[in-house]
């Protein structure tokens, strides 16, 4: 009887000292997974904005009008004989 006793506690003490040693291991894992989902959501957002700015390009490239938009806009060019009028807000004239 003692030893069916002693070989359950055995088994058993055995069995904590295994789950024991795994806890950092299953950590480190639960971890790996965590960044592992961060890096896949990156890598789907970064492809959507690389599929935005290449239709971009495509648009710059095929339309004149519209790169001109975007060089109006964005840089504040402006044809040769025009001028640029810019009118000052309430919230500006106080600054």
């Amino acid at each position: 009887m003692r030893r069916k006793h002693r070989k359950k506690w055995l088994i058993g003490g055995l069995f904590i000292c295994f789950i024991l040693a795994s806890i950092p291991r299953i950590k480190t894992l639960i971890t790996y997974s965590r960044q592992l989902k961060y890096y896949n959501q990156e890598i789907i957002k970064l492809q959507e904005e690389n599929r935005h700015l290449k239709e971009k390009i495509d648009a710059i490239k095929k339309d004149p009008y519209y790169a001109e938009k975007i060089l109006r806009e964005n840089y504040g060019y402006i044809r040769k004989g025009e001028y640029i009028y810019r009118i000052r807000t309430e919230t500006e004239k106080g600054e």
